[in-house]
């Protein structure tokens, strides 16, 4: 047991692995995303035909939409999101030194997270408001709200270290803040519901791959 616990502990540390599923899960969302169906709120929209798939470039229908379509492909949508997600937030958590009962907290959000993709992606959207729609949306808000929350920690706590990440942080917030009123102006589209998970892997990748703030914490690899 300690072997196989001591394997998976170099698996989820090993920083090329991290950046592969960062890479692919950002990959997988995007180009989901993108995908065109049939259905009501997309009907009349503009697609282009590549290597036979159909792909509606405007990026209109949102990933609930899309999931009508492509049962298995949405779930997958939930599952490499919450796992490349989860994966890179510790490496940043590991490679920056967040500890204590914040990051423990941010752990918890994960947790959270996951739970609560996995209720979106299991329980269908419907047209027609009610307790299902309801569990459906709020499933994939509280994904939205409780990833963001545990990145949103780990920057709080380095901002207060790093002119850089203290930009990096106010970006954060303004990026959460734009998506919302977005939606708020032009309603439901998948390009706004795309902003924040494409965000989210940026600063990722420039936290945990890049030696953009290595000046500003000296020290760290």
């Amino acid at each position: 047991m300690e072997k196989l616990k001591s394997v998976w502990s170099a698996i989820i540390h090993n920083k090329r692995f991290c950046l592969a599923w960062l890479v692919f899960g950002c990959a997988y969302v995007t180009f989901f995303g993108f995908l065109y169906v049939e259905d009501p709120f997309t009907q009349g929209l503009r697609s282009v035909n590549v290597l036979g798939i159909l792909l509606e470039p405007t990026m209109r229908a949102t990933a609930s939409v899309i999931g009508k379509t492509y049962f298995w492909g949405f779930k997958g949508w939930g599952l490499f999101q919450t796992i490349s997600l989860a994966l890179n937030t510790l490496y940043m958590y590991r490679r920056y030194g967040f500890t204590g009962k914040s990051a423990r907290f941010g752990k918890i959000c994960l947790i959270i997270a996951a739970c609560c993709i996995t209720a979106c992606v299991i329980i269908p959207s419907t047209e027609e408001f009610g307790l299902q729609l309801v569990a459906h949306w709020s499933g994939a808000l509280l994904f939205g709200v409780f990833n963001a929350i545990a990145i949103g920690l780990c920057l709080l706590r380095l901002s207060k270290q790093s002119r850089k990440f203290l930009t990096t942080f106010i970006v954060f917030l303004a990026m959460l803040g734009a998506m919302i009123a977005l939606l708020a102006v032009f309603g439901k589209s998948g390009a706004i519901e795309s902003i924040p998970m494409w965000g989210a892997y940026l600063i990722l990748l420039a936290a945990n791959y890049t030696g953009l703030y290595r000046e500003s914490l000296p020290g760290r690899s």
